[in-house]
């Protein structure tokens, strides 16, 4: 408004007396030309466009001022939809179950701005932005103003129990399996050089593997490893002392080395009463002949001839042990029995015959 004023004051004043035209030397005076109708109409409607517009923008500030709040459509202060239950986020706080589908706001396409007029101002609406949807990333929760935001409590992992096991007995069940499966190899391949290796490998995963001790002896001992075979006969009687396999074995080895009393003691560990084994008794009579103790030798050899009759061995101690005992008689009755086997080889079968002509 104080535009229009100004105008209207540089309007009056040029119509003033002071504005009266001045009277030069000579009493000539000088006429002012009149103001241009064309630059009058212009200064004019500058006026009344400038004075619309300053209406029209102060209606502009009340209506905004007047417009309730809820005509302005805030979609970034409303609160999102949830896109999960509270529920299906703590079962899978990872995984969007059946997202719901989110409503855009479109402008309606009816809605247009009328133009303000004098009479009645009309609120001016503000069209909604269009909110494009994300495609789902993770699962975000947002919960409303009014409501706090649940936590999701992770659980500990629940930690199971130890089982009890029993270690000890399962190795020593596979041990005792695999002990097995190798000596039956060992056994099929008595004959192959790695028999030793095997039976070795058997021991240290079952050391109480009875057949696969008997073998290796065995093997050993036909072998020529006299030293290595006894040393493991020691090993095994420490472990079996009542074995009679390994006490033969044993006592036969000293026999051999000229050692009558380690094989007497070995015999030993065993009753010998009531023993009918043909295999001990005949290594006790033979331990008996070497420490010249023939009149034991001579009973052992008669509880063989009882035991065994047909095998001419036993007769032939008899006789030997008799011989030495001073009876011929019963020496020549034990070398005939001997002769009658049929079984002796013949530098053995001489001997007798040469023995029973010098004993007629």
């Amino acid at each position: 408004m104080s535009l229009i004023n100004q105008m209207l004051r540089d309007l009056e004043n040029r119509n003033t007396p002071n504005n009266a035209p001045t009277t030069l030397h000579h009493n000539i005076q000088v006429t002012q030309p009149s103001p241009s109708k064309i630059h009058l109409l212009f200064w004019s409607l500058l006026a009344i466009i400038a004075t619309g517009g300053t209406y029209a923008a102060y209606q502009y500030s009340k209506t905004l001022a007047k417009t309730p709040p809820a005509i302005v459509t805030d979609n970034v202060k409303k609160d999102p939809i949830p896109i999960a239950s509270y529920e299906k986020v703590l079962t899978t706080p990872n995984a969007i179950i059946n997202p719901e589908p989110k409503i855009e706001l479109r402008p309606s396409e009816n809605t247009a701005i009328q133009p303000a007029s004098v009479a009645q101002p009309v609120p001016v609406v503000q069209a909604a932005p269009t909110i494009q949807p994300k495609p789902p990333t993770q699962p975000v929760q947002t919960a409303a103003a009014a409501q706090p935001s649940p936590e999701i409590i992770i659980e500990p992992p629940i930690k199971k129990m130890p089982i009890a096991s029993k270690p000890a007995l399962i190795e020593s069940t596979s041990a005792k399996q695999q002990a097995d499966v190798l000596y039956r190899q060992a056994e099929n391949n008595s004959q192959d050089y790695s028999v030793t290796y095997k039976l070795e490998q058997v021991l240290k995963l079952d050391p109480r593997h009875l057949k696969a001790r008997l073998l290796l002896a065995k093997t050993l001992h036909n072998q020529g490893q006299v030293s290595k075979t006894a040393e493991f006969l020691d090993q095994s009687l420490a472990l079996f002392p009542d074995n009679l396999q390994f006490i033969n074995t044993r006592a036969q080895l000293y026999l051999q080395q000229k050692d009558p009393n380690g094989a007497f003691k070995t015999l030993q560990r065993i009753d010998l009463t009531n023993n009918s084994n043909e295999t001990y008794l005949s290594l006790l009579a033979a331990t008996y002949q070497q420490l010249q103790s023939f009149a034991n030798a001579a009973k052992v050899y008669q509880r063989l001839v009882n035991v065994n009759p047909e095998k001419a061995e036993n007769w032939l101690g008899l006789a030997l042990s008799q011989e030495k005992l001073g009876n011929p008689k019963l020496t020549r009755e034990a070398y005939q029995q001997a002769l009658s086997k049929n079984t002796l080889k013949e530098s053995i079968a001489s001997y007798i015959r040469q023995r029973l002509t010098e004993l007629r």
